[in-house]
């Protein structure tokens, strides 16, 4: 008989599956390379130390190389500042921080959560549906008709992408002794909201009750 257009706006919070750590290590070094950076002692020695807690080297990305050098001029020794990117899990990141809490050369910039936005839209977007259905349902009853099929479907979803700003860290990094694990009282993780958009155009038909 037509058709009758329903729209749900459906939010729902879903947890970070991970994170990355964008992270500046300062060294002394003559190498002037980025394909080098891996080479200098500090960021050697702390992939190492990553190691110890499931942190494999794939998981860790040289992102930048600055050279400080002294009155414009390239040293036989200078100060180089490395930046790095470390993807960890959630349950790794208590002792990933203690690690990192330990080094005195280096700063945790920000911490990215990552989350699975695909994965988590689907049941999302399943839930919308169902509530779409239960909206056609009633406007259909009570134009007198009933849903018969589903014409077309569309969805769209979003969500912000959070960072959490770490700039206090390396003060207080410097205040702790050793790798222990970084306990903040709290689970090490983050959510956020998935805003999903459903759009179902139902076949409706005269409904032989009435």
């Amino acid at each position: 008989m037509g058709d009758l257009r329903v729209t749900v706006e459906h939010d729902v919070r879903i947890d970070a599956s991970g994170a990355r750590l964008h992270v500046t290590v300062r060294a002394q070094s003559s190498l002037a390379a980025t394909a080098a950076a891996k080479k200098v002692a500090e960021v050697r020695a702390l992939v190492e130390s990553l190691a110890t807690v499931g942190i494999p080297d794939s998981s860790i990305d040289v992102t930048g190389m600055q050279i400080v050098t002294g009155q414009g001029k390239i040293l036989a020794s200078q100060e180089v500042r490395i930046t790095l990117e470390i993807a960890v899990e959630n349950e790794q990141l208590p002792g990933v921080l203690g690690i990192l809490a330990a080094n005195k050369g280096l700063a945790v910039d920000q911490i990215e959560w990552m989350y699975d936005q695909f994965e988590a839209s689907i049941s999302a977007t399943a839930d919308a549906m169902r509530m779409a259905r239960r909206k056609a349902d009633a406007v259909a009853d009570a134009a007198g008709l009933r849903v018969v099929g589903i014409a077309s479907a569309s969805d769209t979803w979003s969500m912000p992408s959070p960072r959490v700003e770490m700039a206090s860290f390396a003060a207080d990094a410097r205040m702790r002794v050793g790798a222990a694990p970084l306990d903040m009282g709290m689970t090490m993780s983050s959510s956020t909201k998935l805003s999903v958009r459903l759009t179902v155009d139902f076949e409706v038909a005269e409904n032989d009750a009435h």
